[in-house]
């Protein structure tokens, strides 16, 4: 067998070497494609939730003898979708605990049957049931969105080689991104047919089961279970993996807690997700005051999410480059060029955020292109803070990411609930407009100022390596007496990151 030894750093606790063969492609990569199809839906889910609820409440389609329409006010809106954020953020934690062993394909087809079978029943739920019930619904679905992350990780570490996982998790992550992006201008079209809002549910539920029945059937819980893969394939990925060991390690989350530096970066996180989330709830809303219709609204607030996913899909690397480059660091820290690139990125957010209330309807595309940059600037913006996890710790940056996840999901989940206070009214006026960006303005600068205070790219204590580095070893040699630093061999180095969510 033909060994490339590389430095790898694995996260919360992961260590080895990598096993380096001919094989290419194989079964592994369909399982794949099916996880990426799978996190398109789960976006697409997540992107029409909110075009949904106002299109059950659309003015224009009040007198449609064909659909009910409903009257909820604005705080009851801001209830109903408040409480998918609220399921989805309460049940992170547990998700992690608890399905992190038990996660597989029967989970996995579970959660996909779950969203189907809510999706389906929405519109009796919401005919029938009226708000709470539409808003216990939400919570549930939003529970199960919680359990795909840490499902799909536990896939991915199961079926794919350590070399491999970095690359396929940020493809398959990066479905969620697309499905949102997908799903706002589909839900929107939607939203004009004659079944109107319940035929945006209708198709999510199409969808969703659809991906429970593929996954359920022609996917399996580890390579070892699957069928229709040949033993070369088996073989090469468990001689990856013989020599990729786990670390036994007890996840410090009272000291993760206690440490003003994780509380830095969670603060500028919960700050991007309440700015995620009001883009997702309420811009297609101000976009309807401007005299833009709910279809081209959508369509507008997808090229926003659109602009951030390749802003930042650009920029990351370019960031980490520079990050790394022995001049940058002769000039300043890398602590000091985090901090810089979320300033600047906030600066123009906050610019952003106060100009928009002051445009006139008169000034519609001014207000879409300062609408779609801000989002350029979030994604720009994250380079920033979220790589603050990894270099904090070497062994349990998927556990920070999880818990910042956590805190920020609550203050994401409280945004449609306490903006829908200040925008109660029909139609709604320029002041309370201004009310709301403002509020959200000020609360993105106060988190950057935290951010720039307190925020550190220094290993911290807790991370049990002492901020020394770690090489990765042969198992049938001894670490305290054999350590070797393959890093001054100049190989490449590989970053394997865990996504629990980001906004």
């Amino acid at each position: 067998m033909d060994v490339e030894f590389l430095r790898y750093q694995f996260s919360d606790g992961y260590t080895g070497v990598i096993s380096k063969q001919r094989f290419k492609v194989g079964i592994r990569h369909v399982q794949i494609l099916y996880m990426f199809v799978g996190a398109i839906v789960i976006g697409l889910v997540r992107g029409s939730i909110g075009v949904a609820v106002l299109a059950l409440n659309d003015e224009d389609r009040r007198h449609d003898t064909y659909l009910e329409i409903h009257n909820w006010d604005k705080r009851i809106q801001g209830a109903v979708m408040s409480s998918f954020f609220f399921g989805y953020a309460v049940m992170l934690v547990p998700a992690d605990l608890l399905l992190r062993k038990i996660g597989g394909k029967i989970v996995c087809t579970a959660i996909f049957v779950v969203n189907g079978a809510l999706c389906v029943a929405m519109p009796t739920i919401v005919n029938k049931g009226g708000w709470v019930a539409a808003s216990n619904a939400q919570l549930f679905m939003g529970m199960a969105h919680s359990c795909f992350s840490t499902v799909y990780e536990t896939l991915i570490e199961r079926w794919l080689p350590p070399n491999e996982r970095n690359t396929y998790s940020h493809f398959i992550y990066g479905g969620i991104q697309l499905g949102i992006i997908i799903g706002l201008p589909i839900s929107g079209l939607l939203s004009q047919t004659r079944l109107g809002w319940e035929f945006i549910y209708y198709a999510l539920a199409m969808a969703t089961l659809s991906m429970a029945v593929v996954i359920g059937t022609l996917t399996a819980s580890s390579f070892e279970g699957h069928q229709a893969m040949g033993d070369g394939e088996k073989e090469f990925i468990r001689d990856a993996m013989t020599l990729y060991k786990k670390k036994k390690l007890i996840r410090p989350f009272r000291s993760i807690l206690e440490c003003k530096k994780f509380w830095a970066v969670t603060v500028a996180h919960s700050a991007s997700n309440a700015l995620f989330i009001f883009y997702l709830i309420f811009v297609p809303v101000f976009l309807e005051t401007l005299n833009v219709s709910l279809k081209d609204a959508t369509f507008y607030t997808m090229m926003s999410f659109l602009t951030m996913w390749l802003v930042y899909l650009t920029t990351s690397p370019t960031v980490e480059w520079v990050a790394g480059s022995e001049i940058v660091n002769y000039i300043m820290s890398t602590t000091c060029l985090r901090k810089i690139i979320n300033t600047l990125g906030a600066l123009g957010i906050i610019i952003g955020l106060s100009i928009l209330p002051n445009l006139t309807q008169e000034r519609t595309n001014v207000a879409v292109i300062v609408l779609i940059a801000i989002l350029g600037l979030l994604g720009f913006q994250l380079t920033g803070f979220l790589s603050n996890y990894q270099d904090m710790t070497e062994n349990y940056s998927g556990t920070l990411i999880m818990l910042s996840s956590t805190i920020s999901g609550f203050v994401g989940a409280v945004i449609p609930f306490l903006f829908s206070f200040f925008l109660y009214t029909e139609p709604i006026h320029l002041s309370q407009w201004k009310a709301a960006f403002y509020i959200l303005a000020a609360y993105y600068m106060g988190c950057n100022a935290v951010y720039v205070l307190f925020a550190s790219n220094k290993r911290q204590p807790w991370d049990g390596n002492s901020g020394r580095k770690t090489g990765h070893y042969n198992h049938s040699y001894s670490y305290d007496s054999n350590h070797i630093q393959l890093e001054e061999f100049s190989h490449s180095k590989l970053i394997q990151e865990e996504n629990g969510a980001m906004i």
